[in-house]
């Protein structure tokens, strides 16, 4: 138990399933469920990351803040990784397995999908699904959200999409997002369920990741975006979903732990 592997995720205030929200964080949990790597969770409310990472020596890897999350720290290594892509290619190189998350060749592909996926389906979710998140995550993170994103943004949170006419017009854009991905994806078989063909590569935690978050955050009252995603591209996105049901998981301790770091 003394070489766990921690990863350091942002707590929600405990509405949602399993507590995990954030998309760049499941992209972590995922590749480590995926290659069977025991690992706990450590909470860490967005105000504290800065104070954590600068205390583990993890380095900034954020544009609108310095220091983001997900971030591990390797026990039987004593290495502390950050930002989810690294992550995966350190997990590769440390923990060889039968699921290699980037495979040789492949480095280039896999990370040009992760920004194509941000730029396609990500900021769209994001904006959409404002008001939503700030409303699961605890006071103190929910202050420090909309602090950052509004100044970042120079807007609101309550006007990034304040009627159903906005949510409406992000909603498609993000269902042309997913539309064209699994145009892309089909070219390399039609029918494949994984973004490299026969196997679940990093590339695919980028899109999971974004339907965990999905599936977390929406309101009760726009549930049926979530259906409608799963019947739209041919079920592509529902087969996925179902392909990684397996490791989209929490671990236990997670899950039970309500306590948040503090330095």
């Amino acid at each position: 138990m003394s070489d766990l592997i921690t990863l350091y995720d942002i707590p929600s205030n405990g509405s949602i399933k399993d507590i995990s929200w954030s998309p760049n964080i499941w992209k972590t949990r995922l590749a480590l469920n995926m290659k069977g790597l025991s690992h706990k969770t450590v909470w860490v409310e967005y105000p504290d990351i800065e104070n954590l990472c600068k205390s583990i020596g993890a380095e900034p890897t954020g544009s609108m803040v310095p220091y983001t999350l997900p971030v591990i720290h390797d026990s039987k290594t004593g290495a502390v990784v950050s930002e989810s892509f690294k992550i995966a290619q350190y997990l590769d190189k440390t923990y060889p397995s039968a699921v290699t998350l980037v495979p040789q060749g492949t480095g280039t592909f896999q990370a040009m999908i992760a920004d194509i996926a941000v730029q396609k389906i990500g900021f769209n979710l994001l904006f959409m699904l404002g008001m939503p998140t700030l409303q699961l995550l605890p006071p103190r993170s929910a202050a420090y959200y909309r602090h950052t994103r509004e100044l970042f943004f120079k807007k609101k949170i309550e006007e990034w999409a304040p009627g159903e006419e906005e949510k409406n017009a992000l909603w498609k854009k993000t269902l042309e997002g997913f539309a064209e991905i699994h145009k892309w994806i089909d070219f390399g078989g039609e029918g494949k369920v994984f973004m490299m063909g026969d196997s679940p590569t990093f590339s695919d935690t980028v899109i999971v990741a974004f339907l965990a978050t999905l599936r977390r955050t929406l309101p009760e009252s726009e549930k049926g975006k979530w259906e409608e995603l799963m019947v739209v591209d041919d079920g592509r996105w529902a087969k996925l979903a179902d392909a990684f049901a397996k490791w989209e998981a929490v671990d236990e301790e997670g899950t039970k732990n309500t306590k948040f770091w503090s330095l």
